[in-house]
């Protein structure tokens, strides 16, 4: 029948995203990467960054759930990133640091969905590949965005050359979970501390589970 719609997980739009979903989120945070130092250098509007941020999270999530909670899912997310925009005003009486850390958390958590499945797909593709380069970009990222509410809520958590904006706390975690060490940027506290070194952990951590993981998708040579 004519009035009848067909459902969004079996239209040809969502086939198209769902089989090149882990691909068009690490190009999503590789671009949102290079825009955020672009438009501090050049006095760019951060509303426009906030918000590709916040799509970045949604495509995140949405390749992690279920058919049955996937709306659920998306609905919290639309519902935290609304919160994350208004708690920001001063005006509004919510307290911005700890929106800030469901913030982040949620992020890491879609980190983990997308390294479960780079971990536990049957073959080693494309999309495996980009599940798990994302993966590390999420963590950078949304470690980041922990720093940002660490120091929002204890100023003086980190020193550095400049003010501890956003991009610093991203540029001070992909750092870290790099173990580059560049020295410039210190975390003061135990708090900010004890993160770092869970990053630098899981960092580590990540890269022996995607070696081992690349390895063993390749089967022996079988002998005659």
């Amino acid at each position: 029948m004519r009035g009848l719609k067909r459902p969004l997980h079996s239209s040809g739009f969502w086939q198209a995203y769902f089989q090149s979903r882990y691909a068009i989120l690490f190009y999503s945070l590789l671009l949102m990467l290079v825009a955020m130092p672009t438009a501090n250098t050049f006095g760019l509007s951060q509303l426009v960054i906030k918000l590709w941020f916040a799509l970045c999270l949604l495509l995140a999530v949405i390749p992690s759930a279920s058919k049955r909670g996937r709306w659920f899912l998306v609905s919290a997310i639309l519902l935290l990133i609304l919160i994350r925009f208004i708690s920001e005003r001063d005006e509004v009486p919510i307290d911005f640091g700890p929106v800030l850390v469901v913030y982040a958390l949620a992020g890491l958590a879609a980190a983990a969905g997308t390294l479960r499945f780079a971990v536990s797909s049957p073959v080693v593709d494309s999309e495996t590949i980009y599940a798990a380069l994302s993966t590390y970009l999420l963590a950078g990222l949304f470690f980041g965005v922990l720093y940002s509410a660490v120091e929002y809520m204890a100023p003086g958590s980190f020193s550095g050359p400049g003010k501890f904006s956003e991009s610093a706390a991203v540029y001070y975690s992909f750092v870290t979970v790099a173990t580059l060490g560049y020295g410039d940027y210190l975390p003061r506290t135990d708090i900010s501390r004890g993160i770092a070194v869970l990053e630098v952990i899981g960092g580590q951590l990540f890269l022996a589970v995607m070696v081992a993981r690349l390895i063993g998708a390749f089967d022996p040579p079988k002998r005659d």
